[in-house]
């Protein structure tokens, strides 16, 4: 049995069922294939080249703003720098590197102002670079892992390909301008989410500031955050509730740019904001002015929204073999959330289709038994399954079942074989009667 009807669609009867559940198939459907479809309004991105926003739970590019074309990387760049140190690296982070006078010739723009000689851990090295956004300490890192910035570099641009980021080619590994040095914003994203991955790598940059202990060369020092949106130190005005990190920087020719995460823990979403190209006018920096109105728009846009309750009666199914009821209705076995657009119309944009594994139940029947399934669409997207149960327990009447019994022994093979070899064996008695006694007929007729 199946059907198809929209939400809010009358059904035959409705009675009580059993208590809400857990969340039925959240992580299962991410809404992978669904049409985007914002909230009334879109993001509006100024003075920027590029710009996107994704969300983790779900794996969803939510939008896009020339997310594909070419940009500089500027500081962004220290996120590729940070994976491929981290393979050097991160399984020991106490690793001492002592700084070399090469080291330091190498290095421009911001820096910590490390000593020669100076001796200091790979740990030390990746707060400075992704707290500070130091030059410096990306560099003595890209040495110590690989022998020189060049093999570095090579590293970085291989893992860009092994990453399928075809937008993207790095000749530094500090995000000093270099005009054969691009990006994409959706490429940056596709790195800024494999940062995201490695346990412990997002936390650093989530420090407001980093307290570096001394060296055999330096007193104890405090390093800022460089991310206004993390730190009020260098900038008060772009902090952001929620924000987890991860890296926000400048050059004169790349503009502004930004990677920021932020999460929302009450409804459980995290997003993940890029911007490239940005300008300051007007004392405004825009990569914080558009990363601020991307996540304010995700959070907003987008959330779980019920497309199924468990109370839901979905449909009734014939009961046989019970004096105590002739139908069970069925409900989904838990509720369902799906991520959704918040302005998305539940009633008339979400679908249901729905088919039991039979025509009909046979008593005993338990509250809570299997018997179907039914699948949510939005868009006409496939975006959930889940189970269909009965809402009650129904016995068995044993006369009922009795009856049944000897009705499915009538028309059982043995039963029909039966039947069919007594006919044959009544049939063939009758011709061997009527013969024998055709032939004492005739005998008896002889004598005569």
């Amino acid at each position: 049995m199946n059907s198809t009807y929209r939400s809010q669609h009358p059904v035959k009867k409705a009675i009580s069922s059993v208590l809400a559940g857990l969340f039925c198939l959240l992580a299962v459907f991410p809404l992978l294939g669904t049409p985007v479809r914002a909230a009334e309004g879109l993001p509006l991105m100024e003075r920027c080249s590029s710009a996107c926003v994704y969300n983790f739970e779900n794996d969803r590019m939510l939008y896009e703003y020339r997310a594909h074309d070419r940009a500089f990387p500027a500081s962004t760049v220290k996120l590729m720098v940070a994976l491929v140190a981290w393979d050097a690296f991160g399984e020991r982070l106490g690793t001492e590197i002592t700084v070399t006078g090469e080291m330091l010739a190498l290095s421009t723009g911001n820096s910590i102002d490390f000593y020669e000689g100076e001796i200091v851990t790979a740990e030390q090295l990746f707060n400075c670079m992704l707290v500070n956004s130091a030059n410096d300490a990306a560099v003595i890192l890209a040495v110590a892992a690989a022998g020189s910035v060049e093999a570095f570099v090579e590293r970085m641009n291989a893992r860009a390909e092994e990453m399928g980021l075809e937008g993207t080619f790095y000749t530094n590994c500090t995000g000093m301008h270099d005009p054969k040095m691009i990006t994409t914003a959706s490429d940056t994203a596709e790195v800024a989410k494999a940062c995201c991955k490695i346990p412990g790598l997002v936390d650093i940059t989530s420090q407001q500031k980093y307290d570096m202990a001394p060296t055999n060369l330096s007193p104890a020092r405090e390093i800022f955050n460089r991310n206004a949106m993390i730190s009020k130190y260098y900038n008060a005005a772009y902090s952001y509730d929620g924000a987890l990190g991860i890296n926000a920087g400048a050059t004169a020719q790349g503009g502004y740019t930004l990677a920021a995460v932020a999460r929302d823990n009450e409804n459980d979403l995290t997003y993940l904001a890029v911007v490239l190209g940005a300008e300051e006018s007007d004392g405004a920096i825009y990569s914080y002015v558009n990363g601020h109105r991307l996540l304010d728009w995700a959070f907003g846009a987008w959330a779980y929204r019920p497309v199924l309750k468990d109370t839901q009666v979905i449909c009734e199914m014939p009961v046989r073999l019970s004096s105590a009821m002739d139908y069970v209705t069925l409900v989904p076995e838990s509720s369902m959330m799906v991520f959704l657009p918040t302005d998305a119309d539940l009633s008339r944009e979400v679908s249901y289709s729905w088919h039991t594994y039979e025509d009909s139940v046979n008593a005993p029947v338990e509250a809570g038994d299997e018997a179907g399934v039914i699948t949510v669409s939005y868009g006409g997207e496939l975006i959930g399954t889940c189970k269909l149960v009965t809402t009650a327990s129904i016995p068995r009447s044993e006369f009922l079942f009795f009856l049944d019994r000897i009705e499915d022994f009538t028309k059982s093979r043995f039963f029909k074989g039966t039947i069919g070899a007594a006919a044959i064996l009544a049939l063939a008695y009758v011709l061997i009667t009527a013969f024998l006694r055709e032939k004492r007929i005739r005998k008896m007729s002889g004598r005569r």
